[in-house]
C-alpha cells in the first residue's frame, strides 16, 4: 500500500482498484453516513439500513477494478444504494406478508375488501403523484400510460421529438416512484412500483 496522500476521488478509486484496503476504508468513512441516512429514511429500520450499507460497500469492493473508469462515481454509488434499498424493501415486504398471513388467516378470507382498499389507496397516491408532475411530464405520462399511445404517437401529438418524449416519461416515472415511496406504506409502495414497471 502506498503512503502518498490522496488528493482526489479518482486517486482514491485507483488505489482501491489496486486492492488498497486503507483507501477503501477512506471511501467507506466518506460515504457511510450518507448511505445509511438514505436507507434509514426509506426503510425506517436501523438494522436494515446497516445491512444496506454493508451490501453497498461489498458491491463496491467486488467491482473495484471498474471504479477508475466511472465518470460519475457518486451517481453510480447512489444508484447501487437505491437498488439495494429496493431489494431490502422487497425482502421486508415478503417477511411482513408471511408474518401477516400466519397471524391473520381469518382476515385474509376477506381479501376482496383488502384489495379494494389497496386499490383505492393506490389510485389516490397515483393521482397525487401525477398532479405534482410538470405540465409536459403530465401530458406525456397521460398520453402513454393512460391513453395507450406509443412514444412516436405521443411525440407527434405534442409536437416533440420521440427522444424528448422518452426523457419526459422517464422523469415522470421517477418522480411518481419517489412520491409514492415517501407517502405510502411499504406494501402499497411495492404494488405501485410493480404497476409502474
Amino acid at each position: 500500500m502506498s503512503s502518498e496522500p490522496i488528493h482526489t476521488e479518482h486517486q482514491l478509486l485507483v488505489r482501491i482498484a489496486a486492492g488498497d484496503e486503507g483507501a477503501f476504508a477512506n471511501l467507506f468513512n466518506r460515504y457511510r453516513n450518507k448511505i445509511f441516512s438514505i436507507a434509514y429514511r426509506i426503510t425506517t429500520s436501523e438494522q436494515v439500513a446497516e445491512e444496506i450499507v454493508l451490501d453497498v460497500f461489498l458491491k463496491v469492493w467486488l467491482k473495484k477494478e471498474q471504479l477508475p473508469g466511472l465518470e460519475f462515481f457518486t451517481a453510480w454509488l447512489f444508484t447501487v444504494t437505491r437498488n439495494q434499498v429496493f431489494t431490502a424493501m422487497k425482502q421486508m415486504a415478503i417477511r411482513r406478508n408471511a408474518e401477516y398471513s400466519v397471524r391473520h388467516d381469518e382476515y385474509l378470507n376477506s381479501a376482496d375488501v383488502h384489495t379494494e382498499l389497496l386499490d383505492k389507496e393506490y389510485q389516490e397516491l397515483l393521482r397525487e403523484a401525477i398532479a405534482r408532475l410538470s405540465p409536459q411530464q403530465k401530458k406525456v405520462y397521460l398520453l402513454i400510460k393512460e391513453q395507450g399511445l406509443k412514444r412516436e404517437e405521443a411525440a407527434q401529438e405534442l409536437n416533440l421529438s420521440p427522444e424528448t418524449v422518452k426523457r419526459h416519461l422517464a422523469e415522470a416515472m421517477q418522480a411518481i416512484r419517489v412520491h409514492c415511496l415517501s407517502r405510502a406504506d411499504l406494501y402499497s409502495t411495492l404494488i405501485i412500483i410493480k404497476e409502474l414497471l
